[in-house]
């Protein structure tokens, strides 16, 4: 998976809490959606796409490594799986429809296979891509229980709520080498297990959909986000390590 290693883990490691006034409002927690005409902004979007690096999904592909998206009309549908598991499930269905397809899995991350959808809807003339991110059932159960007593209606939810993220109030924030960032979660678990890591301070978990994380961060006058790497980055980057070559004694 490209570029994956590139990125400090160790700086990921230390959780302590703060609060930003503009968030700690509930303004996350309204499913608002991307704004299309924001105000100063942090980073420009591409920027805060690229945060996105420490979330790896997992497409089918040919051998080549080029998606095999699904015909449903006159859409081609490329499910982005955040699980291993439930990609290989669905790659053996794959095969079985298709024998002589000969695909595979592979890892991508999140703000590159963004980009490569791009590319391939830009080529596309009578059909269009869509590419939805299949989070953990979990997870997915979990956020909406959560907007649920976050005050957020059943149609806000329906509508906005596409791919979940956690954070909490105050801010759980990590010590990175661009300085203290606040941070968003994929996975509840990781978001619990850093909030039961906070002593001295009552931590609030809450739920969002991705979209407004990603609004938040590009419209923040500072550059003040970070998404925590899911469990399917620290694997991959082990597993890359452990494939390298023995250096020569």
């Amino acid at each position: 998976m490209p570029n994956l290693l590139e990125h400090q883990v160790s700086a990921y490691m230390r959780f302590i809490p703060f609060s930003l006034p503009s968030l700690a409002s509930g303004a996350l927690a309204s499913l608002i959606l991307l704004s299309q005409a924001a105000p100063a902004r942090a980073i420009p979007e591409a920027d805060a796409l690229k945060k996105l690096a420490v979330i790896p999904v997992f497409l089918i592909t040919n051998e080549q490594g080029s998606p095999l998206p699904i015909p449903q009309g006159d859409k081609l549908v490329l499910p982005m799986f955040m699980e291993q598991d439930r990609a290989q499930k669905e790659l053996e269905a794959f095969n079985k429809a298709n024998p002589t397809a000969k695909a595979r899995v592979i890892p991508i991350p999140m703000n590159l296979a963004n980009e490569k959808v791009n590319e391939i809807n830009s080529k596309l003339t009578d059909k269009k891509l869509i590419a939805p991110v299949i989070s953990a059932d979990a997870d997915f159960t979990k956020a909406v229980e959560m907007l649920r007593k976050q005050g957020v209606s059943e149609q806000q939810i329906k509508e906005g709520l596409s791919v979940p993220v956690f954070f909490s109030k105050p801010f759980i924030t990590i010590n990175t080498p661009k300085g203290t960032k606040a941070v968003f979660f994929m996975s509840y678990d990781d978001a619990k297990k850093a909030a039961d890591k906070i002593t001295g301070t009552k931590v609030e978990l809450l739920a969002a959909d991705i979209t407004v994380a990603l609004g938040q961060i590009i419209e923040q006058k500072q550059d003040q986000f970070v998404f925590y790497p899911t469990q399917a980055f620290f694997k991959l980057m082990q597993e890359q390590q452990q494939q390298q070559p023995a250096k020569a004694k």
